[in-house]
């Protein structure tokens, strides 16, 4: 659990350290592209800073989005300084005082879902770590379809979950099988990728103005989901006032 939210609202909240000498995410008010890591440093049961960077008082214009004068200009000015020490200052980035590696600073989501998942061997898959590896990456390309629907082409949200979402979800579904999770019994760091990719589609087919069941007609996915909600770590973290279910992407996103 979080042992503390950081809402940084201007540039001096966002560390270039760890927050009192606690591993600490860094990244957007959003879920988006840090969710899976929170979900899996609850699953690792380490105390935490989660550190969420508002995008500033600009918000983006119809005709200029995120060139909006202004808008993120908190994180470009801190990024600035930040360049001075880090090698790729970006937003996730995750700060640690590792007992053996001394300083980790990582950035790419991908990358520090991995080193976290790996404080715990079974969230990489164990003896199926191949799998978790290619079902972590299938989960990402999917994430990225529907980013471009939701950041860039909403009006085309309805015909995205009728024509193309029912030839995705039945690859899925056959992949999970009657398997408990898509790897295998134990949880890994894909099924948490892949179960909020799931949440972020059923949350946009229960959109007024997409009003579509695609993923209802998928019994075996709809009970994975429930499966990666009842385990203890994603279920207290859910019912915590920590967690953030909305909004999933920032605010030059045509759907949040």
């Amino acid at each position: 659990m979080p042992s503390r939210v950081i809402y940084a609202d201007s540039a001096d909240k966002i560390p270039s350290a760890p927050v009192d000498g606690l591993p600490t995410l860094v990244y957007w008010a959003t879920c988006n592209l840090a969710q899976p890591i929170r979900y899996a440093l609850e699953c690792v049961g380490v105390d935490f800073v989660d550190v969420r960077v508002h995008w500033g008082p600009a918000e983006p214009t119809a005709a200029e989005g995120m060139h909006t004068p202004g808008y993120k200009g908190m994180w470009k000015e801190r990024k600035v300084e930040l360049a001075k020490t880090q090698l790729f200052p970006n937003v996730p980035y995750f700060m640690e005082q590792h007992p053996t590696l001394g300083d980790v600073h990582l950035v790419q989501s991908t990358a520090i879902l991995r080193f976290i998942g790996r404080k715990k061997p079974s969230l990489m898959g164990g003896t199926l770590a191949h799998m978790c590896d290619m079902v972590l990456d299938q989960a990402i390309d999917l994430d990225w379809a529907m980013m471009d629907v939701q950041y860039d082409d909403w009006a085309s949200a309805t015909r995205w979950c009728t024509e193309k979402l029912p030839d995705m979800l039945a690859r899925w579904d056959r992949l999970l099988g009657e398997k408990k999770l898509m790897v295998s019994d134990d949880l890994t760091i894909a099924d948490l990728k892949a179960y909020e990719c799931f949440r972020k589609i059923k949350l946009m087919e229960a959109d007024p103005a997409v009003a579509t069941s695609t993923f209802a007609s998928f019994p075996r996915l709809c009970g994975f989901v429930e499966r990666v909600e009842s385990e203890e770590p994603i279920k207290r973290y859910m019912s915590s006032p920590q967690y953030i279910a909305r909004p999933l992407n920032t605010a030059h996103a045509q759907w949040k």
